[in-house]
């Protein structure tokens, strides 16, 4: 699968790939990357996101499997650190699991997990609600009350819903509802550091300590302060935590143990 890549950094420094968000797509994390110096960074939109809409619709299993083939095709060595948040988190959870060889390290924020017993209700009830509730229109207005990414880009954020018809928003919740712990995170031993606002839910943090507590080179460590889009709405913080990550130094004082 050939996904559309936003590509920048200097040929043979250590590659970075981006892993956006739902509702986003890959241009979300420019304020990231232009911060990333000395590195080479590789930006996908994610399948039926952004302009690889055409390339979905957005299962865990197929973008995981699209960012594998990146990696290899493109990232020296044909490995890459990787960095998540939210939706792509859960991509990059998956990826450390079943192609581990092609991470260095990874930096995941806010990824959520379901592991209860439930969770096949959980996805009905997420389908049927995303169908019912999130329409543009409402989306539109959620957004111009809550931004998570700068003025500047909201027609870049509408450009994005417009692509996606409440179907396959339903999909993706759906998707993204029932995403479990998977199989072989447990033998990965990629350093990962998995990071929420500590403003975020309990089920969210609960989540990063169960994942980070089945890896056996895992940690969580929470934002102070910070809700779940943290990283958009504080890239220079957000650059500096995932540096600090990929080079095996101080994490910035604003991230503390859970």
């Amino acid at each position: 699968m050939d996904l559309f890549v936003r590509e920048s950094g200097p040929v043979g420094a250590p590659t970075i790939v981006f892993l956006h968000g739902g509702r986003l797509s890959g241009w979300s994390w420019e304020p990231v990357v232009e911060r990333m110096h000395g590195y080479r960074c590789l930006v996908p939109d994610l399948p039926q996101y952004g302009q690889s809409s055409a390339l979905g619709p957005f299962e865990i299993g197929r973008a995981t499997d699209a960012v594998a083939e990146l990696i290899r095709s493109r990232a020296d060595a044909g490995q890459a650190h990787v960095v998540g948040f939210s939706l792509g988190a859960q991509v990059g959870v998956q990826l450390l699991a079943t192609e581990p060889e092609l991470v260095d390290r990874a930096v995941l924020c806010g990824t959520m997990v379901n592991a209860l017993p439930w969770a096949r209700l959980t996805q009905h009830l997420a389908g049927l609600v995303a169908r019912v509730s999130w329409s543009r229109r409402v989306l539109t207005r959620r957004w111009n009350a809550r931004p998570v990414v700068p003025a500047a880009r909201i027609d870049d954020y509408r450009g994005d819903l417009r692509l996606i018809t409440q179907r396959q928003v339903a999909h993706i919740v759906v998707a993204s509802a029932g995403f479990t712990l998977p199989k072989g995170l447990d033998k990965s031993d990629s350093p990962t550091l998995f990071l929420t606002g500590a403003d975020e839910l309990p089920f969210v943090r609960r989540s990063a300590a169960a994942l980070a507590q089945s890896m056996p080179n895992g940690i969580d460590r929470v934002a102070i302060a910070m809700g779940h889009a943290w990283p958009l709405r504080y890239p220079d913080l957000f650059s500096r935590t995932v540096d600090g990550w990929l080079t095996d130094t101080a994490l910035p004082s604003e991230i503390a143990l859970p």
